[in-house]
């Protein structure tokens, strides 16, 4: 690839050029939409390549947007499989992904040169252009739990944590496509699943077992700024009457971004809890209608179930005395950065990775299913509300979330590293 040439200069600093590209997931493009907003607000050009129906909150963010084609089709597959086993895991996660990444990209670098490509989950495409002299330099932005291959006794128990970890899976999958493409396979060792130049990390150290990798750069939960005041849902006043008074204790119940279906821990979570007369349920769900229909259609007035399809979490999460969660990183950094104790009840995806490391800081009860029962969750939200060393567990863990300085430290590590890539190449 030729030589960058330098950058031009916004006051005293240089502008640079960022191509962002994200799995399609919601809980994916929040983070990166943190970082979007922040890169633009300090005057850099930002192109987000992004799944098609992502394109509001790119656009919300001031990147420019550009739908993917290839990799659309790859995730289209993802989306209406259910494997049973690890090769099925393999073979809808990775099987065709690298090549449809790297058309998809190639297809906006034949106009827009960057001087960095900022990648989330599965940025083997983005390695590949790397390897290829196609892009400068390549970053990766964390927002699931960080996989190493040595993590001991904390080696992850989920199927995306051991296809992370234990790549003799997905190696005959990945190296096909690199061949393909003109570039020698990979052995054990040279498994890119972080970049080498720069990995972001939106958690903290502890969260992560203090596993060492010298290239991450932790940075906490990633939030975009709210550039309007959100539209908030119409029965919101009782939320802040019960936090003001201190009438009712606030218990969020959420399911993420991903696995949607209320009845697997909506519903139960809501009928363990809906009878307690000191507590207020705040429920953000797209599925209010099915729950109501499921619950006898109590009208919420009625009883202390709040349910609109969208919550702002900066708002709700303050209040809240506990979140019950499916355990999405996300949700789960973000509620420990506001000090809430958690009780998590999920599998899927990375869902016991992540519970894990709650349960390991002890901020929170692991229920260790995605389906619980009424009785195991009125216990378990029993227990974080009673036994305050899960409170004050949260707040020792969320006060270390917020030292780790967001979107405006993430920032500043990506310009450092395109900075420190320049020197080294010029030397």
């Amino acid at each position: 690839m030729p030589a960058q040439p330098d950058a031009p200069l916004l006051g005293d600093k240089p502008r640079y050029r960022f191509l962002l590209h994200t799995f399609y997931a919601t809980g994916h493009v929040l983070p990166m939409q943190a970082v979007a907003q922040a890169l633009v607000q300090r005057g850099h050009e930002v192109v987000w390549l992004a799944s098609p129906d992502q394109k509001a909150r790119v656009e919300a963010s001031g990147a420019r947007f550009v739908p993917t084609e290839e990799v659309v089709k790859v995730d289209t597959i993802l989306k209406t499989t259910e494997p049973t086993t690890l090769e099925g895991c393999v073979d809808v996660l990775f099987g065709g992904r690298l090549t449809a990444q790297v058309a998809d990209l190639r297809r906006v670098l034949a106009s827009y040169s960057p001087d960095c490509l900022l990648n989330d989950a599965l940025p083997q495409g983005a390695a590949a252009l790397y390897d290829l002299g196609e892009v400068p330099m390549f970053a990766t932005l964390g927002v699931v739990p960080l996989y190493l291959p040595d993590a001991g006794e904390h080696a992850p128990t989920s199927a995306l944590g051991t296809l992370m970890t234990q790549h003799s899976w997905t190696l005959p999958v990945i190296n096909p496509q690199r061949e393909a493409l003109g570039l020698k396979p990979l052995s054990e060792p040279d498994v890119v699943q972080y970049s080498t130049q720069l990995h972001i990390q939106a958690s903290c150290p502890s969260l992560e077992y203090h596993q060492p990798m010298p290239q991450t750069q932790y940075v906490g939960p990633l939030v975009s700024q709210q550039t309007k005041a959100p539209e908030l849902p119409v029965w919101w006043d009782d939320v802040l009457g019960a936090a003001s008074t201190g009438s009712r204790r606030i218990i969020g119940i959420t399911q993420g971004t991903f696995a949607m279906d209320p009845t697997s821990l909506l519903i139960p979570a809501i009928e363990a809890l809906r009878d307690d007369p000191s507590l207020l349920l705040v429920v953000p769900s797209p599925h209010e209608e099915a729950i109501r229909a499921h619950l006898g259609g109590a009208s919420q007035e009625s009883n202390n179930v709040r349910i609109a399809p969208w919550v702002p979490y900066d708002h709700l999460l303050p209040l809240c005395s506990a979140l019950v969660t499916n355990g999405g990183y996300g949700s789960v950094t973000q509620a420990l950065a506001s000090g809430v104790p958690l009780v998590c009840a999920g599998t899927s995806e990375d869902k016991k990775d992540t519970a894990a490391r709650v349960r390991y800081v002890g901020a929170g009860v692991d229920l260790g299913t995605e389906r619980p029962s009424v009785e195991s969750m009125k216990s378990a939200v029993k227990a974080v509300l009673e036994d305050a060393k899960y409170k004050e567990s949260a707040v020792r863990i969320g006060d270390e979330l917020r030292w780790q300085g967001g979107a405006a430290k993430a920032c500043q590590m990506l310009e450092d590293a395109i900075a420190r890539s320049r020197v080294e190449k010029r030397g």
